[in-house]
């Protein structure tokens, strides 16, 4: 399991309370500054889902108090120097939360830039993000240090304070989780007693804002790390500090090592602090067998003695550009990780769960939008992107699929075996440059598919024409594109049209098809990108055009032999009105004998 300096889940307000609220009763705990606000009545925990949120990057001159590269790196974030695994998508951060790194450009030329969590800005667009896509409320992630080293407690006040602003904007839940990391056993049981009367509850007021997750009345508060073996606190100081927090009128989630119940791979000793807990949050991360018969032995023995349960769900791990190993550790499965967890959760009839993480970019974890493709990375570096699992996903694939698994778990959408979640919306389809572990890969590779193969053979003489993925020399940029060849084996008509990828984007009068296109010799420039759609239509027999108004049929010769250029198509207008399913890569030519060799990268299908 990896060490949690992510951290736990959460979710919203409660009908007890407002059932108070009917009676007349005000239900408030003291905000130094202002009046008791009404409770909100829609903001607490069962029956939501609510994520993690670490708020914890910052940068240089991002004029926070602490003022300097944190969680990206400890300095300036370059290549090799970075313990981060996943890069955010920029694309929606104004200008001025973009902070230059060292990294060379992007891979479609942008600079590469980073967010800090400080800005208003950038805490708004996350609440923005939830509220927009669906997510109940978030986990807002409390570490040690932010509440024992000044500038670091002054910065972590300040985001929170922002946060809770967002939240009430946005109308989205959010409640107070503390990760004992960064404690002592000597310090502990003060540090969280003195924080949350004079901080949480004094002088940021959180308990009285109407977006304050609360349950059966009571406030929420998460506490992640008792009984975790590294982790400070004994039994004993455990169980003062659960009960403190309950006589302060709290309803308290313990997020706890997931081996919890049968107390494998835990502190010895902490039975009567897991059972003291309102709520229990084992966590999950980093475990990837089946846990549906864990969860279902957990549910019972929680609901044995009237505990409520919160599943952890999440859609991946890894940390090799911060702690080396394997790439992907964990992989996401095109979506199919998080979907089968959610699944479970339903299944066991438990309306609530928390999805770690939002914005967890560090160990992969993140549902918060990301890169898809290499183009969205620096070009000198390795991240993992959505497509890192051969198939691409939009950068915002996971947020929305988090939503939609959001409503599976509390009941408010029907289960389905497979994932109803598309892809991509738009306005990108499809985007690949070929990079492994990074985009897109073809679904097939040497296959004929509609159109089928004459007259031809494979580039030595035997078996059928090849199309796969050629890396080293020879990509358009970085090191991999797509290789098509094969052997006329006379003058007549030859041909070979071979599937590449699986996709489902629908065509409007905007679509437009874009790749680099090398032809290796003559033959070579009878090869192109061909699309099959849902009506039985086909680019190649549409009256689609190059830019340069040469037909998309392959038969039309396109490019020069031995020069990479761009092929673009607004073919949209021929083809609106059904869906593309495949798209091949063609050849066909009539009147010469002899190879055919082309190469095709950073292939792009956009609406608009």
């Amino acid at each position: 399991m990896p060490p949690s300096h992510t951290s736990p889940r959460l979710t919203p307000a409660r009908i007890g309370l407002a059932l108070l609220l009917v009676l007349g009763a005000v239900v408030s705990l003291p905000r130094a500054h202002a009046e008791p606000a009404p409770r909100a009545g829609d903001h607490h925990i069962t029956g939501q889902v609510y994520a993690g949120y670490q708020g914890w990057f910052s940068a240089e001159g991002d004029g926070s108090p602490v003022n300097q590269w944190r969680h990206w790196n400890g300095s300036t974030p370059s290549p090799g120097n970075q313990t981060f695994e996943m890069w955010p998508d920029m694309s929606a951060y104004p200008e001025s939360a973009h902070f230059p790194t060292g990294y060379a450009g992007l891979g479609n030329g942008d600079p590469a830039t980073l967010f800090s969590s400080y800005p208003t800005e950038v805490t708004d667009q996350h609440f923005a993000w939830m509220a927009e896509y669906g997510i109940d409320g978030a986990a807002l992630q409390r570490f040690g240090q932010d509440m024992t080293v000044p500038q670091r407690k002054q910065q972590r006040d300040a985001i929170t304070g922002r946060a809770r602003d967002a939240a009430e904007r946005h109308d989205v839940g959010f409640y107070v989780e503390y990760d004992i990391s960064g404690l002592t056993d000597a310090n502990l049981e003060q540090t969280l007693k003195t924080d949350w009367t004079e901080t949480i509850t004094g002088t940021l007021g959180l308990t009285d804002s109407p977006s304050y997750a609360y349950e059966d009345g009571r406030p929420v508060v998460g506490i992640f790390g008792f009984g975790f073996t590294n982790r400070p606190g004994d039994a004993a100081t455990a169980q003062r500090v659960v009960e403190w927090f309950q006589d302060q009128g709290a309803y308290v989630i313990g997020a706890v090592p997931w081996g919890w119940r049968t107390e494998t791979s835990t502190k010895p000793g902490f039975s009567g602090v897991y059972h003291s807990f309102d709520m229990l949050s084992p966590w999950f991360v980093g475990n990837r067998s089946d846990l549906l018969p864990v969860m279902r032995a957990d549910r019972d023995d929680l609901a044995s003695r009237g505990q409520a349960y919160l599943p952890v769900v999440y859609p991946g791990f890894s940390w090799a550009n911060w702690n080396g190993g394997e790439r992907n550790q964990i992989p996401r499965d095109t979506g199919r990780f998080l979907w089968q967890q959610a699944l479970d959760v339903r299944e066991l009839g438990i309306p609530q769960a928390f999805i770690a993480m939002f914005d967890e970019y560090d160990e992969a974890t993140s549902i918060a939008p990301a890169a898809s493709d290499s183009s969205m990375i620096p070009t000198d570096q390795y991240f993992q992107t959505t497509s890192a699992d051969g198939v691409f996903t939009s950068p915002d694939f996971y947020l929305r699929l988090a939503a939609r698994a959001s409503r599976v778990i509390t009941g408010d959408a029907q289960p389905t075996p497979e994932i109803p979640v598309p892809l991509s919306e738009g306005p990108v389809f499809l985007r690949t440059g070929l990079e492994r572990g990074i985009d897109a890969q073809p679904t097939w590779t040497d296959t004929p598919g509609p159109g089928g193969t004459a007259n031809v053979t494979g580039p030595e003489g035997g078996g059928g024409p090849t199309l796969r993925v050629a890396t080293g020399d020879g990509a358009a940029d970085g090191a991999s594109a797509l290789r098509v060849r094969g052997l006329a084996s006379g003058t007549g008509h030859s041909y070979a049209y071979l599937q590449a990828f699986d996709v489902s984007v629908p065509v409007s009068d905007a679509t437009r098809l874009s790749y680099d296109f090398l032809p290796e010799n003559e033959g070579g420039r009878h090869v192109s990108v061909d699309l099959v759609l849902s009506d039985g239509r086909t680019l190649r027999d549409s009256a689609a055009t190059t830019q340069d108004g040469v037909d998309m049929h392959p038969a039309a010769p396109k490019g020069a032999v031995g020069d990479w250029t761009t092929v673009t198509s607004a073919f949209g207008p021929e083809l609106a009105g059904a869906t593309i399913e495949t798209v091949l890569i063609g050849y066909d030519r009539t009147g010469a004998a002899g190879p055919f060799d082309a190469r095709i990268d950073n292939l792009v299908i956009t609406d608009g």
